[in-house]
This record gives structure tokens, sequence and C-alpha cells, in this order.
């Protein structure tokens, strides 16, 4: 499974897209490139670059950031929350 995500910079310097705070984060993404465009607009945003991210880097997050607490998927339409207890088990 992968997710399109809004990110700053290049290579592994890429930030991601997050809202909350800096001990209770979530990354926003995207579930293919037409949500991505959709909400690209949504938000207002500019200068960030899609990059596509594959769940095993959120498993990873979900394992050892205790700052990392989810992901928001399609925020302009869904706004679902994945929790890092979902993100293990998918």
């Amino acid at each position: 499974m992968n997710f399109i995500c809004p990110t700053l910079g290049e290579d592994h310097e890429k930030d991601f897209l997050v809202m909350g705070k800096l001990d209770d984060f979530k990354i926003i993404v995207f579930s293919d490139m037409d949500n991505y465009n959709e909400g690209f607009e949504y938000l207002e945003i500019a200068d960030y670059k899609p990059c596509e991210v594959s769940i095993e880097l959120f498993r990873e997050l979900a394992k050892n950031d205790d700052e990392f607490s989810g992901l928001i998927l399609n925020i302009h339409n869904e706004n679902k929350i994945i929790s890092k207890e979902e993100i293990l088990k998918l």
C-alpha cells in the first residue's frame, strides 16, 4: 500500500506536511494523485511536491517514533484519521 505525500526537500532530506504538535503529530497523505491535486488546492499550499511513500515507512515511524500519532488521509474530503495502531495492522 502506498500513499502520495506532500513533501519539501530532496532525497532523504524530505519533510512531510504534518498537523498537530511536536510531541503528537499526524502526517497528511492522499490515496492517489487526483486526491493529492484536490487536497493541494484545498490546503492552498505552495512549494510542496508529491512523493509516493510506502506504508512500510509509516509502520517504522509507528514503531519507533513516540511523537508520531498517525496519518490524515484525504484531508479535503474523507479527513480520515489512521492511528498508529491501525497502521501497524495494515
